[in-house]
């Protein structure tokens, strides 16, 4: 049997073979009241989130540090602050860079971008970050886990912070962990890797991160806390 909330009140569904008997059904879920909480929690939390705007004075974390966003259009300024190439990528290309200094995000981009394609070239600047840091992550936690993932990958997902294929070995991480402390993404790295030695969360599974990633349970609650950002 398989339970899924739909959005957007948190409605149960369930998926089960059709000789299943309706006893059956209300016992899976009365086992399962404590994960249907939990989710509800999430989503209630997913509701309040924050509406960015992209524009200069907002807060952007990455890798946990707060940043103050700066968006620059005037080439004058791009130059200044980003750099020639920065300018004349913008001015010639119609094309955005990206830069931190001194606890600012800078953007440079043309002054006709939108929200979402500000949004759009933050993820990817973010997304190379990423994608530079992950090979270290996965050498140093796959030397703890034992196993070595087949391939990974980096995409925004909206419920599931890391996506293990057991059959593949391929991982998937989200582009959200960029924003939290290096901690928790070598946590969801771990799990997942784990996850090439035991496919569900039981016993097994549990016993095998209290080896690889002692602190996981700590940080499991922590990195719930901020299902707000997915």
């Amino acid at each position: 049997m398989y339970l899924r909330l739909k959005a957007p009140d948190g409605k149960v569904f369930i998926t089960a073979p059709y000789y299943t008997s309706l006893s059956e059904i209300e016992q899976f879920i009365s086992a399962n009241l404590g994960w249907i909480e939990k989710q509800r929690k999430k989503r209630e939390q997913l509701l309040r989130k924050p509406v960015h705007r992209f524009e200069t004075g907002e807060t952007v974390y990455v890798w946990g540090t707060a940043y103050e966003l700066l968006i620059l259009t005037d080439p004058d300024m791009v130059r200044q602050l980003c750099g020639q190439e920065a300018a004349e990528m913008m001015q010639r290309h119609q094309m955005a860079s990206v830069k931190t200094e001194n606890r600012k995000l800078m953007l440079a981009c043309p002054a006709e971008f939108d929200t979402e394609r500000r949004k759009q070239c933050l993820e990817a600047w973010l997304k190379r970050q990423m994608e530079a840091f992950l090979p270290v992550i996965f050498q140093g936690c796959g030397s703890l886990v034992g196993k070595r993932e087949s391939s990974w990958y980096v995409r925004k997902m909206k419920t599931r912070w890391g996506t293990c294929n057991i059959k593949t070995g391929r991982i998937c991480i989200n582009l959200m962990l960029g924003h939290l402390p290096p901690e928790f993404l070598s946590y969801i790295v771990t799990h997942e890797l784990t996850h090439l030695w035991e496919k569900g969360h039981g016993e097994k599974f549990k016993a095998r991160m209290d080896l690889y990633y002692p602190q996981w349970k700590e940080r499991r609650k922590e990195i719930e806390k901020l299902s707000y950002m997915l």
